[in-house]
Formats: C-alpha cells, sequence, structure tokens
C-alpha cells in the first residue's frame, strides 16, 4: 500500500486541519480537478476517527489528494480485525482499480449542521475551494442530545441544508445515497421512510460500524460519482408535462379545492413526485389512502359531501383495484379525472398491461360509461388533453387518461393555452317552467293529505335550507335514507328539527316513519298520504316496499333532472332541477294554517322513543340495540348542551344500519350503501373524511367490513405528518365485533327460518389497546365491552384525537329495521299513535329520547 505523508497538522479558529496525499499515483490514473466533500456532523471522536480509518484503508485507488478540517484533535486510524471487512474492502478494492480517475476530498467534522453548512458558505466566500461540491454527509444522532430528533425534523434540516448550498451555487449529489444518519435504536411503534436521507442504528459492534462505513462511501462512489448520469446539481426538479398541465387545469376550474390522491408505482412515480411538490401551492389537498379502492372512496365521499373534484393517479393494470366504486364514482357523476398507466399498442403483452391481443380496458370503461382518452404521442398531449377536459366539464363522472411511460415521464415544456372551455356556472336564479305536473305537485302541497312525507336524497346544504324553510311552513315530514343519511338531520343549526321523521329505507328504518305510513300494519291508502322522493332514481335501496306496493299502494311524486332515472313507480315525475322545483314551490306556498298544524299534529303523534326491550337492557355482550341507544343519549346531550357537531360515516352491515336509524345526526354524512353497497368503502373514505370534514368525524364499522380492506391508521399517520392543521376535531372510530355477518344472519334466521352457517361467521380477535402521540395529535384504541360513557364523551370531544374503538356485541334479530317481520313484534310499543287531548291545531309534545 502506498504509504501517506502528512504535510501538516495547524490548529485554526475552525479547528485542526490536516492534509494527506498520495506519494505517488496509480499509472493511467485521470486525476479529477474537483474536490468532493464528505460532511461528517458528529460530537463523537470514535465515530469521526473510525470513518478516516475507513477512508484511508482505500485512499491509495481513489483518492489523489485528502484535506482535513476538524474540530475533533486527530488520531492515529485503527481500525478492528474483521473478516467481514476485509471481505468488503477486497471487494471495493477491485471496483475502485477499474475506475480510470482519482479524486480529491474535503472532510468536513462539525458539531452540527448549521455549522457545516456556515463553514461552506464561508470557504466558498473567500474562493478557497472553487472546485469544492458537497459528495456525503454522515449525520450522527447519536452523539446529539439524549435522544434522536424526529424523522420530519432531520428531514427539514437537512432539507435547509442542501437548499442553503443550491442558494450560493455549490453543487451537491442530492440522491438517496449521498445522505445517511445514524440513530440510537428503531423507532416505535410506528415508522416511515425518510424524505431526505437514510436511517441506520449505528451498531455498537466496532466490525459492524466501521464496515457498515465503507459500505455507505462504496455505494455512495457508485450510485453518485461513478455513475455518470449523476449530476451534481443541487435539488433540481424535474419538470414533468402532464403533472403541470393537469395542475394548472385544476387551479383554473376548482381554485383552493381540489383533492389529489396517489398509489404509487414505477412508471407514474414522476408525475406523482411533481403533484407532491406543486399540487398544493395551487389549491389541491394531497391526501393518501391504503390501497387504490381507498382513492375512489375518498373522491366519491369528497364530491357527494363537499363537491370536491378530484385528480388519482395509479400505475398500470390498478384500473381493477378501484372496484365496484368505478361504478358508483361514476353514479354519483363525481368530477375528476383518473390517469393510469398504460402499455403501447405494439407492445406484445407488457407487465401488468390491461390493453393486449387477450383484452382491452378500454372495452370494460365503455362499458361502464366511463369516457377515457388514451395517450400515447408526446406531441399529442394538448390534444388529447382537450378532449380529457371537454369530456370532465359535461358532468357525467370521472375521465380516465390511459396514458404511456413516455407520456407520463415527459419533461418538456409544453406553453399550452387554456385548453377548456369553462362550462358557465348554472344561475341560482329559478328557472320556472309551469308544468302540469309542477302544479300537481304544488297543489299537493298546498291542499294535499295531512301525511305528506319527502325523502331526501343528495341535497346541498342550501337546497336543505330552502327545504326545511318549506317544511315548516307546509308541516311536511322529511325523512332521509339509508344511501344518503342525514340529508334531513334530526337537529338543524344545533335545534331539534321538528319535521324530521326519521329514516325510510330498505333496512334502518325507524318505527316512527314505519307507524305514520302504516295503520294497524298495514300502508294507508293513497288519499291519505303521498311521498315526494326528492332528487332520487326511487331505487330498491330507498325503500322497504316491493315493486308492487310502490306501484299500487304509494302515492309516489319523484324528482330528479335525470331522464334515465325516472321511475315506472312514480305517479307524478318533476323531470327539474331540485333548485327549481324548490324555488317554485317556495314562490307558491300556500298552505293553510289548520292544515300545518294538523299535519305537525300527525307528524308529532307518534313517540321517538327505542321502544324494544333490548335496547334498555344491558346484557353481556351487549346487544347493538343497547349500545346505539346509550351513544345516541349521549350525543344528543351534547348536540343539545354543547353544540356538537359531526359529520357521520355508516359502513355496510347491520351496526352501519343501527347507526344510520338510531343515531341523531346534524348533517349529510357518508354511506358505504350508496351504489354497490361495498363493505369497507365508508371505512376507506373516513381516512380522507377526517382531514375534509368541518367538523368532527364519527365512522361506524363491522367487523365484516374492516376485514375486508386494509388497515387505514399507517395511512392516515402518513397523512397527518403532512397535514397536521387539518385536524383540530375529534375523530372517532367504533369497531363493532360480534362475529358475524349480521345482515345475513338475520335474513337466514329471520325470514328463511335457518340456522346460522360458517358462512356468516367471523373470527374476532383481541385489539391491543395503545395511546400514542404524533406532535400534538393523540391517537389511542380501546375496547368496550360495556358502554363507557366517560370514554366515549371524552373521545368525541377531545380535540387533535383519533380514538379507536372495539366494541364487542352479540348478534341478534331483533329490531333496527333490517326486516319489516321485526317492526310489528312483541317488544314494540303500541303503533297507534298518541291522540292529543286538545283540537290538531296544537300539536302535542313530543316524546324525547332518554
Amino acid at each position: 500500500m502506498t504509504s501517506i505523508t502528512g504535510l501538516g497538522t495547524q490548529s485554526s479558529a475552525s479547528g485542526f486541519e490536516h492534509i494527506w496525499q498520495a506519494e505517488t499515483q496509480r499509472s493511467g490514473a485521470k486525476q479529477d480537478t474537483i474536490t468532493v466533500g464528505v460532511i461528517v456532523v458528529t460530537r463523537d471522536e470514535q465515530f469521526f476517527h473510525t470513518g478516516l480509518s475507513v477512508l484511508s484503508d482505500i485512499r491509495e485507488y481513489v483518492f489523489n489528494r485528502v484535506h482535513i478540517q476538524s474540530e475533533l484533535a486527530l488520531k492515529n486510524p485503527s481500525l478492528v480485525p474483521c473478516p467481514l471487512y476485509d471481505e468488503v474492502r477486497d471487494k471495493a478494492i477491485h471496483f475502485l482499480k477499474g475506475q480510470k480517475k482519482a479524486i480529491n476530498i474535503q472532510v468536513i467534522q462539525c458539531a452540527s449542521l448549521a455549522e457545516a453548512t456556515g463553514k461552506i458558505i464561508h470557504s466558498n466566500a473567500l474562493n478557497e475551494q472553487p472546485d469544492f461540491q458537497v459528495g456525503m454527509l454522515f449525520y450522527d444522532q447519536t452523539s446529539m442530545g439524549f435522544q434522536d430528533d424526529s424523522i420530519d425534523q432531520i428531514d427539514r434540516d437537512l432539507d435547509a441544508f442542501y437548499r442553503a448550498m443550491q442558494k450560493i451555487g455549490i453543487p451537491a449529489f442530492y440522491t438517496s445515497f449521498s445522505t445517511v444518519t445514524f440513530i440510537r435504536a428503531l423507532r416505535t411503534p410506528y415508522s416511515y421512510l425518510p424524505q431526505q436521507y437514510r436511517e441506520i442504528v449505528r451498531s455498537t459492534d466496532p466490525a459492524t460500524f466501521q464496515t457498515e462505513l465503507l459500505r455507505l462511501w462504496m455505494d455512495f462512489f457508485e450510485m453518485n460519482y461513478a455513475n455518470r448520469r449523476v449530476k451534481p446539481v443541487g435539488s433540481l426538479e424535474l419538470h414533468n408535462t402532464l403533472g403541470d398541465q393537469l395542475i394548472n387545469f385544476f387551479a383554473r376550474t376548482a381554485p383552493e379545492h381540489w383533492l389529489v390522491s396517489y398509489y404509487t408505482g414505477s412508471v407514474v412515480s414522476n408525475l406523482i413526485g411533481h403533484l407532491d411538490r406543486h399540487a398544493e401551492k395551487q389549491g389541491a389537498l394531497v391526501l393518501r389512502g391504503p390501497n387504490e379502492h381507498a382513492i375512489a372512496c375518498g373522491a366519491i365521499a369528497n364530491w357527494q359531501l363537499y363537491r370536491m373534484p378530484f385528480l388519482a393517479v395509479v400505475t398500470s393494470g390498478m384500473m381493477d383495484e378501484f372496484k365496484g366504486t368505478l361504478a358508483n364514482l361514476k353514479e354519483t357523476a363525481a368530477q375528476g379525472i383518473i390517469v393510469v398507466a398504460e402499455n403501447r399498442l405494439s407492445q406484445w403483452y407488457s407487465f401488468q398491461g390491461t390493453i393486449t391481443a387477450s383484452e382491452d380496458m378500454r372495452d370494460v370503461l365503455a362499458a361502464r360509461r366511463i369516457p377515457y382518452v388514451y395517450m400515447d404521442e408526446i406531441e399529442q398531449i394538448g390534444e388529447s388533453l382537450a378532449e380529457v377536459y371537454r369530456l370532465y366539464h359535461q358532468g357525467q363522472g370521472p375521465v380516465v387518461v390511459l396514458a404511456t411511460q413516455n407520456v407520463l415521464e415527459s419533461s418538456l415544456e409544453l406553453d399550452l393555452p387554456a385548453l377548456e372551455a369553462l362550462p358557465a356556472s348554472p344561475s341560482d336564479e329559478p328557472v320556472e317552467v309551469m308544468t302540469d305536473e309542477l302544479r300537481q305537485a304544488i297543489e299537493l302541497i298546498n291542499n294535499g293529505p295531512e301525511k305528506l312525507i319527502w325523502q331526501l336524497g343528495p341535497v346541498s346544504e342550501d337546497e336543505y335550507a330552502l327545504i326545511h324553510d318549506i317544511a315548516q311552513q307546509a308541516g311536511i315530514a322529511l325523512v332521509d335514507s339509508l344511501a344518503h343519511p342525514g340529508t334531513a338531520p334530526k337537529y338543524y343549526q344545533g335545534k331539534r328539527n321538528e319535521n324530521y321523521l326519521g329514516t325510510l329505507a330498505i333496512y334502518g328504518y325507524t318505527p316512527r316513519v314505519y307507524n305514520y305510513f302504516h295503520t294497524k300494519d298495514k300502508l294507508n291508502s293513497t288519499d291519505e298520504q303521498c311521498l315526494f322522493m326528492i332528487k332520487s332514481r326511487v331505487a330498491q335501496i330507498a325503500t322497504p316496499f316491493s315493486d308492487g306496493r310502490l306501484e299500487r299502494k304509494v302515492h309516489l311524486v319523484q324528482l330528479t333532472k335525470e331522464a334515465t332515472h325516472l321511475s315506472p313507480f312514480a305517479d307524478l315525475h318533476l323531470h327539474m332541477r331540485c333548485r327549481d322545483f324548490l324555488q317554485a314551490v317556495k314562490k307558491h306556498l300556500n298552505v293553510s294554517e289548520s292544515l300545518r298544524a294538523r299535519r305537525m299534529a300527525r307528524i308529532m303523534a307518534y313517540p321517538d322513543t327505542q321502544s324494544d326491550v333490548l335496547s334498555k337492557l344491558p346484557s353481556l355482550p351487549m346487544s347493538p340495540n343497547y349500545f346505539f341507544c346509550q351513544l345516541n343519549r349521549v350525543i344528543e346531550d351534547l348536540i343539545e348542551h354543547e353544540n356538537f357537531d359531526y359529520t357521520g360515516v355508516y359502513d355496510v352491515g347491520r351496526c352501519g344500519i343501527s347507526a344510520v336509524r338510531n343515531v341523531a345526526k346534524t348533517r349529510r354524512g357518508f354511506s358505504g350503501w350508496y351504489g354497490r353497497a361495498l363493505m369497507g368503502d365508508a371505512l376507506l373514505a373516513s381516512g380522507y373524511l377526517a382531514y375534509t370534514s368541518p367538523t368532527n368525524v364519527i365512522a361506524f364499522i363491522g367487523d365484516g367490513a374492516k376485514g375486508i380492506v386494509p388497515d387505514i391508521l399507517p395511512a392516515f399517520i402518513d397523512n397527518i405528518l403532512t397535514h397536521p392543521q387539518l385536524l383540530d376535531k375529534s375523530i372517532s372510530v367504533f369497531y363493532f365485533c360480534n362475529g358475524g355477518l349480521s345482515v345475513i344472519n338475520t335474513y337466514q334466521e329471520r325470514i328463511l327460518f335457518n340456522r346460522t352457517s360458517r358462512q356468516m361467521r367471523l373470527v374476532n380477535i383481541d385489539q391491543p389497546q395503545f395511546e400514542q402521540q404524533i406532535g400534538d395529535f393523540d391517537i389511542s384504541a380501546q375496547t368496550l365491552t360495556q358502554f363507557d360513557e366517560t370514554a366515549v364523551r371524552s373521545a368525541l370531544t377531545a380535540q387533535k384525537r383519533l380514538t379507536l374503538f372495539s366494541v364487542v356485541l352479540g348478534h341478534n334479530n331483533e329490531g333496527d329495521g333490517i326486516s319489516l317481520a321485526t317492526a310489528k313484534g312483541w317488544q314494540r310499543d303500541s303503533a297507534e299513535p298518541v291522540t292529543p287531548d286538545t283540537d290538531l291545531d296544537t300539536p302535542p309534545a313530543q316524546e324525547v329520547n332518554s
């Protein structure tokens, strides 16, 4: 080995300086004029000297000159004998001998990143190293303070360092191989990938540690310096053509109000990286979910509740992973763009491609009536995007972009004009076309039967404000549905909604609604009552009535603007916009006070109670009836006395039904029963609504739904780290564990009179209880075997908190509107209305849940 001669050691204001220089040079080796900096941030002499010893061990094969600036006293290099280290060194030397160049390096040791930044800036100002560039950075957290900094803090500190280098014009190798941080121990109870560095636990074994340092240096040298594709240019951010155009589009069409979500893949990673860096600057909210299915669930929920358009990005072959939510996205007409990686048409059975000689995803999209654009030429990006925007503005649901790799990774700067013609915003002014159908509807409202019921579909907040006003003046009973819970809330703007009757649906209809529609368990005649279904397709999920009953025994008025939604069961079709209908009704409203009083008396005549015995019986395991009765008592008390407000999230299953039916709502929520009624949709959507909801969030999730989709907690934590400011609220997730698919069980046991079977069985495993803090946000998990009012109240009212409750329940078939057969069981209170002693013009006091 060539000897190294020390050319001097001197004390200076910045510490010790030392220079090594090879006495001879390798034959044929080209000498680079650059100096590569090795930044060592440590206060530990052993750490620093081990690193120097490793560099010294390979110096003659790669280094021409080594300059050392150190605040620590230099000592003679020494390494621990180790067969593995010798093997690694031999492999390193073999590789280095093949390199036809040698470099100068400058080792800079400091006690902090800030000191390193200052020292480099000072040297640059004095022009001491005109050819200097930052190479590798070793950050020894184990010598700093009493505990390691958080991943995010280290990320921020390192990002600040590299941005400082970029600002003063010092090139830097800024890759995943150039920066490593040593920490004391693995991070628990959760960990995640740092953005600016690699993280390694510092070994207490000297042999392992020195081998690790050599491996890290060689990885850096091979992947950065020896790889000529990698340039020391600092934190250069490559442009992405498609990403830039899509960001500009959404910034113009939905400023400050659009959602970005993605699940990564190799081909789409550049596009996603561009969106991550730039979309939020243009008003986007970037949230992640645990899979592609979650992306669609979040998009549906945020479109339904907040009219928030979306941009979703997934990799090749993943259209199928949206599952039935593709149909739901189409049904809800959610405006958005889904970018999916796809292969070239000429490619022979590409990896994960969905357009091959054997299949064609475009046929699937066409069958679902979902528009798409195939993009495979960079030169046609502008033309293709114009078609995407045209389809987007049709407002018929999402548009799918099937893009090839060259399009997805294009970095061409395109100065395209505003390609899309923005549609005119719909006017709020009434468009009154007084048709015969509209006249008949207004006549029913003004002079019709005493039982007038409006079931509300997906009405907006301003539409509901009109509905609420009309209902109060006309004495109309309001009901919501399983697919759109809370469109008619039990509490409106903090006050009890006297016109709210309950829920009408195939499952989960409330006793008041059943008793209102029936007399002695028989449907009232069409002369006695009329049902308006507002913004509705009159789908099977909306009522418990059979087709025959809807056709012959229900006086039905349907309001929808979609011609394809007009139902054969409706006696009167109102084919128009909801707003136009409401404004026309408001203008022509003329209900006598006596009729209004009689209608209100009819609504008040049916007690608002949980009449079944089970809802009052604290058995173990708890019945859903009992749990939801107790939960509702707490929530109503919070609403009435603490102005509690929340967005409900209801998954598919018995307990989702029970929550819709029994727990008071303050606003419209999101239901997994919408569309295809896919188990798990609501759970996945809750991870998004936690960040977009303006209120607290409560999710009601069955064990079947929980088991069918991924755990939401990792993605939830990832979003906390990115958007902590959006979580000044409580998020409570109730997982209900009764060991079976209860709705199917009830169908078998109550309708078919069969015993249960293995197909309905679920295995519930006790969930560990924990508490964890992320910044100033708390996460806790606990199991409830009995109703714990203190724990529930605390969870619902604590701000900046996610509580995961595992609620142990038993299965039963009693009540909760799962079947008409349960509406008249022995546990029910009398279905007869309460006859007021006074005149009907004076409504009786309403009985309140206790």
